[in-house]
């Protein structure tokens, strides 16, 4: 290719129709060759632009799935919540009491023996509620080696014990176990409630 057409002619004499073929040939391959070179460019532009855009759609999608899974996730669970209400609620007041009630013999025991492990020789005084007194009686006969005595006290409920040796004293308290129990349920649930009612 020739690139004589760049350069200006100091000749004196005018281009022959052959040197002006040429001269227009290579003007006509420049205008071609900045052409592809502005069609090479505006492609590649536009492929960039294509590919961010389609980025930007796929994020903005991932991103919607995302809330939405989360707002599938949290309806479902407060649905379930609610839905388990009942369920827990008859755990709390009617299942609870019995499982309490049944293990307060063995905490008795495990507290009196840790407590005459270091007083043995120390009477070992049982505070009741009253109408628990002839149980643990019959269930402290077993530990006949230790003397104790069992008392009533009227102010004490059924599930509360107090184990007292000489200036050490145990509570049992089996009632604020579950007093605890329900209102962690109860704040729980009137959450979800709340919740709920405002979306």
């Amino acid at each position: 290719m020739s690139v004589s057409h760049l350069y200006e002619s100091f000749s004196g004499r005018a281009a022959s129709p052959t040197q002006q073929a040429e001269q227009a040939e290579d003007e006509f391959e420049d205008v071609k060759l900045n052409a592809f070179e502005s069609g090479y460019q505006a492609g590649w532009e536009d492929a960039l632009k294509a590919q961010g855009d389609a980025e930007n759609k796929l994020t903005e999608e991932f991103l919607q799935n995302l809330q939405d899974l989360s707002f599938t996730y949290h309806e479902a669970l407060s649905k379930l919540s609610v839905g388990m209400k009942p369920l827990m609620s008859a755990i709390v007041t009617k299942l609870l009491p019995q499982v309490a009630a049944q293990s307060l013999g063995p905490q008795i025991i495990e507290q009196f023996e840790t407590l005459i492990k270091d007083q043995s020789d120390t009477l070992v005084e049982v505070a009741v509620a009253p109408d628990k007194q002839p149980v643990i009686e019959a269930l402290l006969k077993e530990q006949e080696t230790v003397p104790f005595t069992v008392v009533a006290e009227p102010a004490l409920s059924a599930g509360q014990v107090y184990l007292r040796a000489g200036q050490t004293e145990r509570e049992i308290n089996l009632d604020a176990v579950l007093e605890g129990i329900t209102s962690g349920l109860v704040a729980f649930f009137h959450t979800v409630e709340q919740e709920n009612k405002h979306g």
